[in-house]
Order: structure tokens, then C-alpha cells, then sequence
């Protein structure tokens, strides 16, 4: 057999070793509009590339986080979690993987986390599969079915791919297309957008839903009175306290949504409680130092308004808020007029800086001020914000305008401060610095 490559990213090379260790004749191309000479049998698509560059293929479209079960239709992991979302997908998919592995459950992380299913494939089989799916991802598949997935929320994001909010929205509700009855779909009912696609499927004939709130009580898991309460039909009941939880709302929503696969794998509550507990992310609300009342916190993972806003809502201290990057076709109207009175300043450089700027000066925003880079806008923000207060980098766009990648785009902010402070990051929980 022939197989085209389209796109020699991480996700591309991965599928090449993939296809060449099953003896598969491979070619491999970058450019989707690129002519093969050769025939070929199916085509593997990364998930940068857009849909409509491969519209024109006459065989067979595999999208990589296929790849594997389209070419060994045997493959049967014991279990597959797919999680998918705007935001909390990473961390959720993290402590699914740290619940079961303190269970001593065989399972295999994989996904838009960094790792291709297609690089994991041998060690697939009777593990349980955890794979973080993106929109991306998502756009073309046919085959994969998660006995359980988690859907996040959905929050503006990607646009500028899938060029408008329903486009969006169809993409991450194909996680479920092909679940079945006995497959179940955990859902956030506190996320609008989520909770329509929930109900939609509700509504069928297709998984169960369960549902998971901060706010609401639900059929499922949601909090109340300072602690985790389960309730299916009748009768409810308390499964731990909220504390442990790191006391923010997204991390208590995340924390519900791994409870609820915990429970559905059948795993022990104290291993799933432990998972649970609240630990920083690097580049998410990462604190990077605490310098003569100024606190300097690294959020580059916020590549859109909505993880931006969750981040200037869990800080109840004076903000400095700094903005960056590739808007992906946001509005940024949204994000100026919802951030709360305790963000003081906005300095905003990169890509979105005139599109914001615009944007501040129609709704007479006076503290919203243009920089010219990363460094600056750190100097100022340490130097303008009230103190004891919080510099914050949540740039709330991607990283590709200036940056190699979030990670990059958080190292480069960690440095500066690092510079200005001569200090190493000192906490791992907001509470360490009495935030």
C-alpha cells in the first residue's frame, strides 16, 4: 500500500515512523496543493491542515489521531477518555492519566497534548486511552469512539480556521458522532455552548449524558456547601470536600469533570481525590516570582479571551493585565467590557495591538496603553501597578506572531522577570502567596 503525508509537523513524522514500521510505502508532502506523481491508497492529514486544502483528494482522508485504528482495525484499548474543549482540556487529560496510574490502571496519554496517537500505537491495546482532542483534530474524523468523552466548554477560539461560532460548535460535538448507548458523554452544564450540545444529544439516541456544574445542581457531579456531591436519580451523595481543589472556579469545574471519569472507570475515590488536588501548571497562572508587593504570574497557555478572563477572575488583587499575539478572530469587545474593576491596566503589544487599541479607544477606555514588546511591557506593568498587586501575562491570542509557541512565549516572559527581580519562581498555588 501507498499512504500521501500532508503536513510534517510532530503529527506528520509520527505517522510516517508509524506507516513505514507496518511496511506502508509513504510519501510525504508539506504543501497540501503539491502534485504526487505516484497513486496512493489513503491520504493522512495533520490537524493544522484545514479541511478544504484536501477537498479535492479522491481516496480516503485519515486524520492522524485516526491513523492507527483505520490501519489495524483490531486495535481495541481497553477504554478510550477523549477530552475535548476550549479550554482545561490539558489539565483534565493530565489528571485522568495521573488518576489511573495511581490506580495502577495500564494507560497511555496521548493526543493534541504533544504526543501523536500514531507515535503510542503499540501500547494501545487493553490500556486505557486518554487522548486530548482538539477542534483541529476533530474537523474529519469518521472513526474515532470514545467509551467516554469530555466535552469542556466552548468559547470563541479558532475562527480564523473555522470562520464562525457554528462551525466551532460542529466540530467539537463530533466527539460524540460516534459514541453509542453504552458510551456516556460528561458535560460542562455551567458552559452555554457546551450545555446546548449536551442537551442536543441528550435528546437522541445516542450516549448518556452527565452533567458537571459549579453552580447548577445536576444530574452528575456539582458542588455545594464546600463540598463534591454525586447524584444520580433520587438520592445524592457527598464524595469529598471542595478544598483540595485549589479554590478556583475553572479548577474546581476541571476537578468535577475528572471525578466524573474516575467514577465511570470504576477507580478508587481516595486515588481519584488525589489526582484531583490542585497543582500549577507550567504557563498556566504559573507564579514566576514576588518582588516588593508585585506578583508576576505566567499564563501564556491563555491563547483566547475566554482561559484570559477565568485567569483576571481567580486573582482578586489590583491586575496589570498584559496582551499579545494572533487574535484567531476573536472580538476583543468581549474580553475589555467583561474584565472585572480590579484589572487597573491593560498594555497590550504583538499582533493585536492596533486591532485592541481601536477597539479601546470606541468604548473610551483610558487604560488601555500600547507597548512595543515583551519587555517593556513587563517594566511597566511592575512599575504602574498598585501594590500589593499582580503582574499578569494572560495574552489571550496565540503565540506565532513573535513566539515559536506558548511555551516559548512564557519562557521569554519568565526570563524578563527573572532580569527585573533576580528571583526564581517561589510557589505553586496562588494561596502559597496569598493571592
Amino acid at each position: 500500500m501507498k499512504a500521501k503525508i500532508i503536513g510534517y509537523g510532530a503529527s506528520g513524522k509520527a505517522a510516517e515512523s508509524y506507516l513505514v514500521a507496518r511496511g506502508v510505502e509513504t510519501v510525504v508532502v508539506a504543501d497540501a496543493n503539491e502534485k504526487v506523481v505516484d497513486d496512493y491508497d489513503f491520504c493522512v492529514v495533520s490537524p493544522g491542515v484545514p479541511s478544504e486544502q484536501v477537498q479535492h483528494e479522491k481516496v480516503p482522508i485519515v486524520p492522524e489521531v485516526e491513523l492507527p485504528f483505520y490501519c489495524e482495525p483490531k486495535l481495541k484499548p481497553k477504554c478510550m477518555v477523549a477530552v475535548t474543549g476550549t479550554n482545561g482540556k490539558t489539565t483534565i487529560v493530565n489528571q485522568i492519566y495521573q488518576m489511573c496510574s495511581l490506580a495502577q490502571k495500564k494507560v497511555v496519554l496521548c493526543g493534541n497534548i504533544g504526543v501523536p496517537v500514531s507515535k503510542v500505537a503499540k501500547n494501545l491495546n487493553g490500556a486505557i486511552a486518554v487522548v486530548e482532542v482538539s477542534s483541529f483534530m476533530l474537523e474529519q474524523t469518521r472513526l474515532l469512539h470514545p467509551h467516554i468523552a469530555v466535552l469542556t466548554n466552548i468559547t470563541a477560539d479558532h475562527l480564523d480556521r473555522h470562520q464562525n461560532m457554528f462551525n466551532y460548535i460542529q466540530c467539537k460535538s463530533r466527539i460524540a458522532a460516534q459514541q453509542t448507548r453504552r458510551d456516556c458523554l460528561i458535560v460542562n452544564y455551567d458552559d452555554i455552548n457546551a450545555r446546548a450540545v449536551g442537551e442536543k444529544i441528550a435528546s437522541g439516541h445516542g450516549p448518556r449524558v452527565i452533567w458537571y456544574s459549579t453552580q447548577k445542581v445536576v444530574s452528575g457531579y456539582y458542588v455545594r456547601d464546600g463540598q463534591i456531591w454525586e447524584k444520580f436519580g433520587r438520592r445524592a451523595r457527598a464524595l469529598d470536600v471542595v478544598g483540595n481543589l485549589g479554590g478556583m472556579p475553572h479548577t474546581v469545574s476541571n476537578a468535577l469533570a475528572v471525578i466524573a471519569v474516575g467514577r465511570r472507570l470504576h477507580l478508587p475515590l481516595n486515588k481519584i481525590m488525589r489526582a484531583c488536588r490542585y497543582r500549577a501548571q507550567p504557563h498556566r497562572l504559573e507564579l514566576v516570582a514576588d518582588f516588593q508587593g508585585v506578583a508576576f504570574y505566567n499564563d501564556s497557555k491563555a491563547t483566547n479571551m475566554a482561559a484570559t478572563l477565568a485567569a483576571v477572575q481567580s486573582i482578586k488583587m489590583p491586575i496589570c493585565l498584559i496582551l499579545c499575539g494572533l487574535s484567531k478572530g476573536q472580538d476583543y469587545t468581549e474580553l475589555l467590557t467583561r474584565l472585572p474593576n480590579h484589572v487597573e491596566k491593560v498594555l497590550v503589544f504583538g499582533a493585536i495591538r492596533d486591532t485592541v487599541m481601536t477597539l479601546a479607544q470606541s468604548l473610551k477606555l483610558s487604560n488601555v496603553v500600547a507597548v512595543t514588546d515583551l519587555v517593556s511591557a513587563v517594566k511597566r506593568a511592575a512599575e504602574i501597578v498598585s501594590k500589593p498587586g499582580v503582574v499578569l501575562f494572560s495574552p489571550s491570542g496565540s503565540s506565532f506572531d513573535q513566539f515559536l509557541n506558548y511555551e516559548h512565549r512564557g519562557d521569554e516572559f519568565k526570563k524578563v522577570v527573572a532580569e527585573i527581580t533576580n528571583q526564581v519562581p517561589q510557589y505553586s498555588l496562588l494561596t502559597d502567596a496569598n493571592l
